[in-house]
């Protein structure tokens, strides 16, 4: 009996150790993401880079020309400078010495460049708005808190235009620690001159766009919730833009 439940509290001492160093906000996130995050940048500009085959080739020829015209020029000069034979020296200048020499040269370049973009991103962090640390739940539960509350406040006041936007602009804090009209943009769906016909919430800076949702709210009717990118196309279903013209950006957003 001892041992299982010894066996249980570890096992359990675990999971805990584990969402509080791993999952956002944990200590870890941080020095994982230094280290590892840089695999999803690369997807990101594999997905991004469109090849042009005549760059390609004009690089890959201009590479052997300048390795080729390299390894001659050394060997050229090697001979020269070399005035008696020696047993620890090759004949002729090898190619290896060429390619490391290369080697070493770009990877002197990208150190610097490195130490760079690294100056560069510290600074932009420290100077930066957004919090350091950020949960995408917390993210995801404050705007579905902040599209509830509003709601109820519209019902209040029988969805009252102008009521109800002094109510949006009036409310506290979200639960992400910034005020609401901060951290979300409303888009006013006019019925009439005095009535509201909906409502659309959209995160104004969103941390995790794969898991951002925007939120719509219309009297009598549940919240529903829609990826960031499906926003035309909900706009569109209220008559706002056009859904069949992809390159029609959205109008602008009301305050």
């Amino acid at each position: 009996m001892k041992r299982s439940s010894l066996r249980v509290a570890a096992i359990i001492l675990a999971v805990v150790l584990f969402f509080f160093l791993m999952v956002a906000p944990g200590l870890l996130v941080a020095p994982i993401t230094l280290f590892f995050g840089w695999w999803a940048s690369l997807g990101r500009l594999w997905k991004a880079w469109h090849s042009n085959s005549n760059a390609v080739w004009l690089f890959l020829s201009a590479l052997v020309v300048l390795l080729a015209g390299s390894q001659f020029f050394l060997r050229w000069l090697y001979a020269g400078l070399k005035s008696k034979p020696e047993n620890n020296w090759p004949s002729q200048w090898p190619w290896k010495w060429t390619l490391c020499s290369f080697a070493m040269l770009i990877c002197a370049l990208l150190a610097v460049c490195c130490v760079v973009l690294t100056t560069h991103q510290m600074y932009w962090i420290s100077k930066s708005p957004d919090p350091l640390f950020a949960d995408p739940f917390r993210e995801k539960w404050s705007i579905l808190y902040a599209a509830k509350t509003l709601q109820n406040d519209a019902e209040e006041r029988h969805w009252d235009s102008a009521k109800t936007r002094a109510s949006f602009w009036q409310a506290g804090s979200t639960r992400i620690g910034r005020p609401v009209w901060e951290a979300i943009q409303p888009v006013w769906i006019e019925k009439d001159d005095h009535t509201l016909r909906a409502i659309i919430l959209i995160p104004r800076r969103p941390m995790f766009h794969p898991t951002t949702r925007l939120v719509v709210i219309q009297p009598g009717a549940d919240l529903a919730t829609h990826n960031l990118n499906e926003l035309p196309q909900v706009l569109a279903s209220f008559g706002i833009g056009n859904r069949t013209d992809s390159s029609n950006r959205p109008p602008a957003l009301l305050p």
